[in-house]
């Protein structure tokens, strides 16, 4: 149940960026991509830790080591944002040699918290505000694409890794050649980013433990895994410096 809760709130802060656009607030979908990211990296750890009482608090550090770099943004010393990341580090390895937690969800927990610390410290960045628009139309139109295909049960089909592929490299390209960008830059990228993408979403996937259950239902439900390996493959890629020529 709270997972489905999650996803409901996923969906009204895409909706929030949408909207957003129009009021031209830069701040404002800013915070709809950081709480996009903060409420998946929720969704997933809840899957991992099964939210019993005793793992409340490895869960709120884990966050809140994702939420610090939005910390930068208040103080002028960069030094807190990497000193409270690492005490949380810390803190939660501590923490985890007291639980009867298994290394595969430890690696799973971690590995989906360095994906939001990384995504939220793009998002914070220079060069993400000064792209906000183009990012911005290239999050928006995928979600509206994969949206649509949750209309022809395309998640557990066989050619779904195909139409997953396809749909990033198609509105990289097309929305990049629309803004001016040079076409072999363009393909590079859109590439690479296409092909990252894929793996990540289905790395995200397999490691949900839910899968088996889940598989058998006919609608797509992982959307979210999708557009997040999307954003993280656009922050590895380098997207912004690939299709202006900068390897």
């Amino acid at each position: 149940m709270l997972q489905t809760q999650l996803r409901y709130i996923q969906t009204v802060l895409t909706f929030g960026i949408f909207i957003t656009i129009f009021l031209n607030n830069e701040n404002l979908i800013i915070s709809c991509f950081v709480g996009l990211i903060l409420t998946w990296q929720l969704e997933l750890l809840t899957c991992e830790l099964r939210t019993s009482n005793n793992e409340f608090i490895l869960i709120f550090l884990l966050l809140i080591t994702s939420f610090s770099p939005v910390l930068t943004i208040f103080f002028e010393i960069s030094e807190i944002e990497n000193m409270i990341f690492f005490i949380s580090i810390l803190v939660c390895i501590f923490y985890l040699t007291f639980k009867d937690i298994n290394i595969s969800t430890f690696g799973n927990a971690y590995l989906i918290t360095f994906i939001s610390y990384f995504l939220v410290s793009f998002f914070v960045s220079k060069m993400f505000s000064e792209n906000l628009d183009f990012l911005t139309f290239l999050f928006l139109i995928l979600f509206f694409i994969k949206t649509l295909a949750t209309f022809f049960n395309i998640q557990f089909s066989n050619y779904q890794y195909f139409f997953n592929f396809f749909a990033s490299f198609f509105v990289i390209t097309i929305v990049s050649l629309l803004s001016g960008f040079t076409i072999q830059y363009v393909l590079i990228a859109a590439g690479l980013v296409s092909i990252i993408t894929v793996i990540m979403n289905f790395l995200f996937q397999r490691n949900r433990r839910e899968y088996k259950y889940f598989s058998n239902l006919t609608t797509q439900i992982y959307l979210f895994d999708y557009l997040v390996s999307f954003l993280f493959a656009l922050y590895f890629v380098d997207v912004l410096n690939l299709i202006n020529g900068l390897f």
